[in-house]
């Protein structure tokens, strides 16, 4: 027999995916393990890739089999196609006509909201970037996964209100639980993560 110990882990795995111009280090990653203490939160740091962040995250959900999985914006749109049915799934403005949002926000660099695990401050938006959004849509489908709930602002900031009705369709139709409300805008603030435990109590 050898000398190598293990402890049993005491709790289930949760998955945080953030946004597009977020890092792991991001805060709502605190304010989600502050509001679901009863989870062990894992928050993979994904890439402008959608190919590349999907496999990540994938091998993520094979590794540690998430009973949660929440994601925001960017991270809410990927959260979509993530395999993992068996997670309940949570997206909160998921910005899934990608190409429309950084069209929008402009060619060029752009600062990170915090530092990446690479070190990186900010990131740069070009044609070829728009074009692997449009292309990974074509190429992938959603996969549900236990229970799968969805939540909306409606005073999105960043995709606006018309494009979050457009999204919401989307995804009532693909199966998700569809739910809105005036309490926080694009970002998912401490409002937000109140609501998602609502949502799932």
């Amino acid at each position: 027999m050898s000398d190598y110990w293990y402890e049993p882990r005491q709790k289930p795995y949760a998955m945080y995916i953030h946004g597009f111009a977020s890092s792991a280090r991001s805060g709502t990653r605190s304010t989600l393990s502050r509001t679901f203490a009863d989870y062990e939160w894992l928050a993979p740091e994904i890439t402008h890739n959608p190919f590349e962040s999907l496999d990540i995250l994938n091998e993520w959900a094979r590794t540690f089999q998430p009973e949660l999985i929440i994601g925001t914006s960017m991270g809410g749109m990927l959260c979509l196609y993530v395999d993992a049915p068996q997670a309940v799934k949570v997206v909160v403005n998921p910005s899934l006509e990608m190409e429309r949002t950084l069209r929008q926000r402009g060619y060029g660099k752009h600062p990170y909201l915090q530092e990446r695990e690479d070190g990186a401050t900010e990131f740069v938006i070009d044609e070829p970037m728009i074009h692997r959004f449009i292309d990974f849509r074509k190429e992938h489908e959603f996969v549900l996964g236990s229970r799968n709930i969805a939540l909306f602002s409606r005073d999105d900031e960043l995709i606006g209100h018309e494009g979050a009705k457009r999204n919401a369709a989307l995804v009532e139709k693909a199966g998700f639980e569809v739910n809105w409300s005036d309490k926080f805008g694009h970002r998912c603030n401490d409002n937000a993560v109140k609501l998602i435990s609502r949502l799932l109590s």
